[in-house]
């Protein structure tokens, strides 16, 4: 037998649940299904891994993953010509 799928609300609720059960608060609230969507998608974008960033995030193409998380590229781009200035 198969589960049914977990709806938006669902999703929510067990995720409310879960950070209750672990003591987890983010700023006042609960970590959100988006936002560990979001915080994966990050860390894989930063480490140098935006392939893999599409893949798990599911985006048709890597321009879709470069917009979102373009504020990494321009961060690292301002670190890159700060370190070339220092020289």
């Amino acid at each position: 037998m198969v589960p049914p799928a977990l709806s938006t609300n669902g999703a929510r609720n067990l995720m409310q649940r879960l950070c209750e059960a672990a003591d987890i608060d983010v700023d006042g609230d609960y970590l959100k299904p988006h936002g560990a969507r979001r915080g994966l998608g990050h860390e894989l974008y930063a480490s140098g891994h935006a392939e893999l960033a599409q893949s798990a995030l599911r985006h048709a193409s890597i321009e879709t993953t470069h917009e979102s998380y373009s504020d990494i590229q321009a961060a690292e781009t301002a670190q890159q010509v700060d370190d070339l200035l220092d020289e």
